[in-house]
């Protein structure tokens, strides 16, 4: 036996102790599951059809207090948009109160 096969063969032992030490083996280490991801679902826009009937400028503020904000208006018809639910609602005012208070597909408030 020559010295280099010498060497060889301890350079080889030492790497099987190596593995073993480390816990070595054949077994293929193991696969990590994915996570499950939930969907976010938006908050629902808070109820508001309690403001039918309601004073215009109270129904405002109540409506600006519940996260809305005035999207668009036109004459005495206007739309918010509450953005954390994505939710559209149309007012119509007559007579100094709310007439009409209904939700309305975004597109009506830009989105």
């Amino acid at each position: 036996m020559t010295v280099s096969s010498l060497l060889r063969g301890s350079v080889a032992l030492g790497a099987l102790l190596g593995l073993a030490a480390c816990g070595g083996s054949s077994a293929p280490p193991p696969v990590a599951t994915p996570a499950v991801v939930q969907p976010v679902t938006p908050p629902a826009a808070p109820n508001v059809a309690d403001l039918q009937g309601a004073r215009a400028s109270s129904g405002e503020s109540e409506m600006q207090q519940r996260g809305f904000a005035v999207a668009r208006q036109r004459g005495l018809t206007a739309y918010w948009w509450h953005a954390a639910s994505g939710t559209c609602v149309r007012t119509v005012t007559s007579n100094g109160r709310y007439s009409t208070v209904n939700g309305v597909a975004a597109p009506n408030c830009g989105h």
